[in-house]
């Protein structure tokens, strides 16, 4: 391709930005392919090893097609994706049970040889002003790397870094708890149905994902986890497993209160992680209607904290009253 002639019918070329950005994409594999590759060169994760990933996060939600982003140039001859950022659409579901439409930020990578172009903080302002009639306001998280730039230059607010406790298999169990494989068949099943129509409907104080019985079937259905759920007559847990050379983890996902009070679930992430025959548990998040007791590491010890920002769509909302009643691995995209 010689400068911008036959350039796709959805690229715009901005004034002083080099190459030229697509945004709408059409189904383009394609695009989708070079999206993971630049996504598992800059942010290794076995998630990117196909485009199937984000396939299933762009174009399958129940909500919509996400909205994305991304900026190509010319280098020696040859087309290269250098920034993609997308954003899912995600209802929102806070006090006395009204809802929100807003976005889930995910994805956002540039290409090591292009950094400084400000390029993901145009992408990001441009998905915003394109949302803004629409959508009411977008949740994310980032690393300590990044968080800065996002608040100073694209308007976020810092909640702050996601807690993290760390529970071992020790101590008085849960007795009475369903412990579930998800499964397509599963998904699709009466069981599925009872189970969706039962979690989601606790009372909260602030927002809370909006786990409708689509959404959630959805989400269970990422094609990069192998998820369980475990339910007891006052809580369901939504868990996965990692290994950690030979050591392996408990990951808790989702806590689901089954009544209108304060569960602890301490005991039933005891059982989750013996069922799964692992050394420990690790919980990442918060819940105001959960207490997950457990010992939190030194910081030194945690991976790069994963710090939990919001930001407004619309311009009529008060961006600092946005107010998270819960945030879990769930609620995001790692697992």
């Amino acid at each position: 391709m010689n400068g911008h002639d036959s350039l796709p019918p959805n690229a715009t070329v901005h004034d002083g930005v080099e190459g030229w950005t697509i945004d709408r994409a059409v189904d383009d594999e394609a695009l989708l392919n070079a999206a993971t590759s630049l996504l598992a060169r800059e942010l290794p994760d076995d998630r990117f090893n196909s485009s199937e990933y984000l396939r299933w996060a762009y174009r399958e939600n129940p909500l919509g097609r996400a909205v994305e982003r991304y900026q190509q140039v010319v280098v020696h001859g040859e087309e290269r994706l250098v920034a993609h950022y997308a954003n899912m659409p995600r209802v929102f579901r806070g006090p006395d049970n009204i809802r929100s439409d807003g976005m889930w930020s995910l994805n956002a990578v540039v290409h090591s040889e292009h950094q400084r172009a400000r390029h993901f903080s145009r992408l990001g302002l441009e998905i915003y002003d394109e949302v803004a009639d629409f959508r009411g306001f977008v949740v994310g998280v980032t690393n300590a790397k990044s968080t800065g730039a996002v608040v100073k230059y694209m308007g976020w607010r810092l909640i702050g870094p996601l807690p993290v406790r760390v529970t071992i298999p020790i101590g008085r169990v849960r007795s009475s708890i369903h412990h579930i494989e998800v499964t397509s068949d599963w998904l699709t099943s009466e069981e599925f149905e009872a189970f969706a129509a039962e979690v989601n409907r606790h009372p909260v104080s602030g927002w809370v994902t909006d786990y409708g019985a689509e959404v959630l079937r959805w989400r269970l259905a990422c094609p990069s986890a192998r998820y369980f759920v475990h339910i007891c007559d006052d809580l369901a847990l939504v868990t996965t497993c990692v290994e950690y050379g030979p050591i392996r983890a408990c990951v808790v996902l989702k806590a689901f209160p089954l009544g209108g009070g304060l569960v602890d679930a301490t005991q039933a992430i005891r059982s989750t992680t013996r069922f799964h025959r692992a050394a420990f548990a690790v919980y990442a998040g918060f819940n105001r209607s959960v207490v997950v007791q457990g010992i939190r590491p030194p910081r030194r010890l945690q991976p790069s904290p994963l710090n939990l920002i919001v930001r407004r769509l619309d311009p009529k909302i008060d961006q600092d009253a946005l107010d998270l009643d819960t945030f879990e691995f769930l609620d995001m995209d790692a697992y």
